[in-house]
């Protein structure tokens, strides 16, 4: 038993336990599925479309442990699982202790509102409610949620930060601007730090743009300068041109006084429409760039921005918030009581029951055994999620 208990993290234990105490053996397997798997091929069904994704939690992950997740999108013509092989995110994840998602776009693209119509598919609600899944399945930190993306999926990554209500604390793009629809409706309801990764001899989304892939990385560059308010002009280093036969070579600009975020481009002099440090056939077209590995470089952009999260000292009291008993027989109450609305969401992601009227002596829930996340809205707008076991006998 104390082998067995190695393998879980200490949020399970006491339910795994319980579960095995009590005979419940298709809990307990559930657990153990939940918390072995590493890599995982998933499908959702979003807007009655099949659609697919491939993630890679750490073997250290735990549901208490609220880990960043970063949402890689793929090139037009490739895959989720392609881009997944190209970049190796998961060996960064791993060690860099973070949950890392390739999607899918259906036909292989992804619909960024493009000069060129590639997509009419509604990929903004479903990435939106990817994320939304891997905060009520996986407790994912909200304030480190990341999107890159590489061509068509650099442009989704720029859409997404212009549009989505979610607070992406940073993107890193690779070979993809904005579409001139997106260029002249973009309007973020957040800051969002910015790294975009560009060849000047990209031949399929060219550095200085087209009318067929939308608006120049200077003026995609200037977009976010203008937004967050930065410096107009940024310091300037050459990164060591440590290979001299990829004919290609790499300056980094760095923008200040970002109003608490970063916005920096890395301009391949000479680079092609390719991740650079990636040596492969199927990632891009044209010359790559080997002085820096642009995955290493992504995360080690990304991962110390934040999203600002002013919480009020209501809300302060709410993340202290506790539910009893857990395991419950159906019968759950709450010690805070200045809550607006509650959900209760199978293990799945499938909501199973919603409320409004919630009293001082809590609710009672008729419900089948199993595991639960309760999502709890403030009479503030904020939301809070735990964790609950329904076990009647």
């Amino acid at each position: 038993m104390a082998l067995l208990f190695k393998l879980y993290d200490e949020e399970f234990l006491p339910i795994l336990y319980h579960c095995i105490m009590k005979g419940k053996l298709i809990i307990a397997i559930i657990l153990i599925h939940l918390t072995t798997k590493s890599q995982v091929l998933e499908t959702m069904n979003h807007g009655g479309i099949v659609r697919t994704y491939t993630y890679y939690k750490p073997s250290s992950w735990t549901f208490a442990s609220q880990l960043p997740l970063l949402i890689v999108l793929h090139g037009l013509t490739q895959t989720g699982g392609g881009v997944m092989d190209i970049t190796q995110f998961n060996q960064i994840a791993e060690s860099n202790n973070f949950i890392v998602c390739y999607p899918s776009g259906i036909n292989n693209a992804w619909n960024a509102n493009m000069n060129v119509n590639v997509s009419n598919a509604d990929d903004k609600g479903f990435l939106e409610s990817l994320i939304v899944y891997f905060q009520q399945n996986f407790n994912i930190n909200p304030n480190r949620q990341y999107l890159c993306g590489f061509s068509n999926g650099a442009f989704m990554s720029h859409k997404l930060a212009c549009e989505s209500e979610l607070c992406f604390a940073g993107i890193a793009t690779v070979s993809g601007t904005m579409s001139d629809t997106i260029y002249s409706t973009c309007s973020p309801s957040k800051a969002t730090s910015i790294l975009h990764i560009h060849g000047t001899a990209d031949a399929v989304v060219p550095y200085n743009g087209s009318p067929s892939t939308g608006v120049s990385v200077e003026q995609t560059i200037e977009k976010w300068r203008s937004y967050l308010n930065c410096s107009l002009n940024p310091s300037s280093i050459d990164l060591p041109n440590t290979n001299l036969l990829d004919l290609s070579s790499a300056q980094r600009l760095t923008y200040s006084n970002c109003n608490g975020s970063t916005l920096e481009h890395i301009k391949v002099i000479g680079g092609g429409h390719q991740w650079p440090g990636i040596s492969t056939w199927n990632g891009g077209i044209g010359a790559i760039n080997m002085d820096f590995y642009s995955p290493e470089i992504i995360w080690d952009f990304l991962e110390t921005r934040q999203c600002v999260n002013q919480l009020s000292i209501e809300e302060e009291e709410l993340k202290e918030f506790d539910i009893y008993p857990n395991p419950s027989e159906g019968q759950i109450n709450f010690e805070y009581t200045n809550i607006h609305s509650l959900k209760i969401f199978s293990i799945d992601g499938q909501m199973q029951f919603q409320t409004h009227e919630i009293n001082s002596s809590g609710i009672n829930l008729n419900l089948p055994d199993g595991i639960y996340n309760i999502q709890l809205i403030t009479k503030t707008g904020k939301e809070f999620w735990k964790k609950v076991i329904i076990d009647k006998f």
